[in-house]
């Protein structure tokens, strides 16, 4: 059944970042088919009056840890594998629990679409999946089940293994950990690299890296940690993913000639690490400055999930203009996700994927009265 959502104001997010007063938005077999002003509805259609509210894609969240942190203590979750520092084949899927009650936070804080996985303890963690936040099964709710392969770079692993005389126990250890998949992969013959992709060995996702099939993720705070997950790419001629680029603002010019992905945050937390110190919500605004593409992420459970609003209205506070902050959580994170193609943005063919705000969202009164997923109502304020 077609359903219009009456006299709203839709922030479509489409490239020209338009903006429809007082519009409708069409909805039919969960896919976008109209927005527009003054629309004739067929007779037969479902109206609901939207008359005060704001309507905007779905928020995207492309890097949390939801449905796999246990957020009781960091030892309670499935995210991270303690045993060894070399864990390439796990996979978020054999770990995400679809029932786990951050879904239901992401869809009350209107967050629609995340990417989750692996944490930070490991040089090399697993793969990270991008799934929708509601669905009958985990195999619905998926859009990318391979989106990257998750590492990290400095503390983490350093605090992880190092303290209890593991390697690695420096940050030349974490690097090489990184590396080696790399160098062992990339002088396999074509028979090799197809028998270990059929197999799924060990090095199997960097195959896939290696032939862009996939990116590389690497967490990195500090400005040397960037600076080396830079020379990893270069040496590789791989898609990176800068995440948390905490001191990304200190080298925005390399950054920016890197070509790499970057996700920003989370920002309204304490630095409890020394490589966080310089840690600034204005960053969001420097790298917009610079010309830097990025997203802002949560970092759930670090910033609990429904916050996502508050950290994209955080960077507003700090300099960001309204219009990229609201990018940064839809379109811009749908792009660097490469998921463009089906969600972000409120365009005819694209996913139903909206939410239905009391004020516009970075209004500290506004409230989620309701979200969407592929054309369903999966939360409603009560």
């Amino acid at each position: 059944m077609l359903k219009v959502f009456r006299g709203a104001n839709i922030y479509t997010m489409d490239e020209a970042n338009t903006v429809l007063r007082n519009a409708d938005l069409w909805v039919c077999d969960g896919k976008v088919i109209k927005v527009g002003m003054d629309t004739d509805i067929p007779i037969d259609a479902q109206i609901e009056s939207m008359d005060g509210c704001v309507i905007t894609p779905g928020l995207i969240d492309i890097h949390t840890h939801v449905g796999l942190w246990g957020e009781i203590t960091e030892r309670n979750n499935d995210a991270c594998e303690y045993s060894t520092p070399f864990t390439p084949l796990m996979r978020a899927i054999d770990g995400i629990n679809p029932r786990h009650f951050s879904f239901q936070l992401s869809r009350r804080g209107g967050v629609t679409t995340v990417q989750t996985g692996t944490g930070s303890a490991n040089p090399i963690g697993g793969v990270w999946t991008i799934l929708k936040t509601w669905g009958s099964s985990l195999e619905e709710m998926i859009i990318t089940e391979k989106s990257g392969l998750k590492g990290a770079l400095g503390e983490n692993p350093k605090n992880v293994f190092g303290q209890s005389n593991k390697t690695p126990y420096t940050r030349m250890a974490v690097a090489q950990l990184i590396r080696q998949g790399f160098q062992q992969a990339a002088v396999l013959s074509d028979a090799e690299r197809l028998e270990s992709l059929e197999n799924q060995t060990e090095l199997a996702p960097f195959i896939e890296v290696l032939e862009r099939k996939m990116p590389l993720h690497l967490h990195c705070h500090r400005a040397d940690d960037i600076a080396t997950a830079i020379r990893i790419a270069k040496e590789f001629n791989i898609t990176l993913c800068l995440e948390h680029c905490t001191e990304g603002h200190l080298m925005l010019e390399a950054i920016k000639e890197s070509g790499a992905n970057v996700t920003l945050g989370p920002f309204m937390l304490p630095a409890t690490k020394y490589e966080t110190r310089n840690l600034t919500p204005e960053a969001p605004k420097l790298f917009h400055d610079a010309g830097i593409p990025f997203a802002i992420m949560t970092d759930h459970p670090f910033i609990p999930i429904h916050y996502l609003i508050l950290c994209a209205a955080e960077a507003v506070k700090y300099g960001l203009d309204e219009m990229t902050a609201l990018r940064s959580i839809t379109s811009e994170a749908a792009n660097l996700a490469g998921i463009h193609d089906r969600v972000g943005s409120l365009e005819p063919g694209k996913d139903a994927d909206f939410v239905i705000w009391s004020h516009h969202p970075f209004d500290t009164r506004s409230n989620v009265l309701a979200t969407f997923i592929n054309g369903n109502k999966v939360y409603s304020q009560e």
